[in-house]
Parts: structure tokens; sequence; C-alpha cells
């Protein structure tokens, strides 16, 4: 049997009822003179800022956008770059130590004996 994850179940369930609600509104609307003559009184009033609305939502859509694929396009962006690595004085075979993040290349903040922290993605990384 497939499991369906709990996301998932929601989104669908919440679409479902968002269906039915505007169906349901529409409905209503079509049935009903009072809701008809209420919403072209409405909008007649507030003309200007349904377009104005519009325009505002429709900005920040595409500004949240646009900054979450550039951040994600970075982020991607800079994994081609090879590490960056000081080797401790006697220890040539061994293991190196990471002096910066390998993502994004600022250096990386100590945190504690063995834990770092990059200061730009926030990314933590072990000794």
């Amino acid at each position: 049997m497939n499991q369906i994850s709990r996301k998932t179940l929601t989104i669908g369930i919440q679409s479902i009822l968002n269906i039915f609600l505007a169906a349901w509104l529409y409905n209503e609307y079509v049935h009903n003179r009072f809701m008809q003559d209420y919403v072209a009184s409405t909008f007649s009033s507030v003309s200007i800022a349904v377009p104005i609305g519009l325009l505002a939502s429709a900005a920040i859509a595409g500004g949240s956008f646009t900054a979450y694929s550039r951040r994600h396009q970075a982020s991607i962006g800079n994994r081609s770059h090879p590490l960056k690595a000081e080797v401790l004085p006697g220890s040539e075979g061994a293991l190196a130590v990471l002096d910066t993040c390998p993502f994004c290349s600022v250096p990386l903040k100590n945190i504690s004996e063995n834990r770092f922290q990059c200061r730009k993605c926030r990314r933590y990384f072990k000794k």
C-alpha cells in the first residue's frame, strides 16, 4: 500500500475544501439577489483598491520568487569550488582541517572545540 505523507494529505484536503467553498460561494452569488447587490456595491466603491491590491500581491509574489530563486542558484552554483583546507604541521598524511565553508567559501566560525559554523549560510561542520 502506498503511504501518503501528512503534508500531502493536508494539502489535498485543504484544496478539496477550498474548491467546495468556492463552488458554494459561486452558487450563492448566482441565486441570491441580495448578494449580487452587495458585491456590485462593494466593488464599485473600492474600484481603485482592487487593481492596486492585485498589483501589490503580484509584486510581492514576484519578488519572493526572485529572491528565492537567486538564493537557490547561489547555493547550487558554489558547489563546484574545491575545498580550502589547512594541513596541520606533522600530519601531512592525515585529514585536513576545514577553515572555509565548502558551499560559499566564507571563513568558518568556531562554535566549540570540534564544531564550526559558516558565517553566511549558517551550515554546521564537525572537526
